[in-house]
């Protein structure tokens, strides 16, 4: 578990951009540092949010908080003190790092999957093929 989890250092350069984890009447209200680091653990393992390990809680709670996260613009605000910050690069994504299903890079899809809908525009504008010149 030791290249999962953040060191100390780095926790405390970013824990002001992290919401949450104030003192609540029955304690912390939520463990901000569990939870980025099973972002990070997302992302270096490309796994789906139900692989999540029990060890950074429920799966769902950790969904639904990375989605509150983005819409409140939380990872804006934490990769912009970041990006500045040589010392905490590799916490940085980029597309090498993402992976894409087969059929993104071009591969042929199995025999009976669902063929993707084409948007309304190009079929509005070419003339129909069934027609003969």
């Amino acid at each position: 578990m030791e290249g999962e989890v953040l060191r100390d250092d780095q926790w405390e350069h970013i824990r002001p951009f992290v919401p949450g984890g104030r003192k609540g009447k029955r304690g912390p209200r939520s463990d901000g540092r569990r939870f980025v680091d099973a972002l990070l653990w997302m992302a270096r393992s490309g796994a789906r949010w139900r692989d999540l390990p029990e060890r950074f809680g429920p799966h769902q709670t950790a969904k639904r908080r990375y989605y509150r996260w983005i819409e409140a613009g939380v990872f804006d605000r934490l990769f912009e003190a970041v990006a500045g910050d040589p010392d905490l690069e590799w916490m940085m994504l980029d597309a090498t790092v993402i992976r894409a299903q087969a059929q993104a890079a071009g591969a042929r899809r199995k025999r009976g999957d669902l063929k993707p809908r084409l948007s309304v525009a190009p079929a509005a504008a070419s003339a129909p093929s069934s027609t003969p010149s």
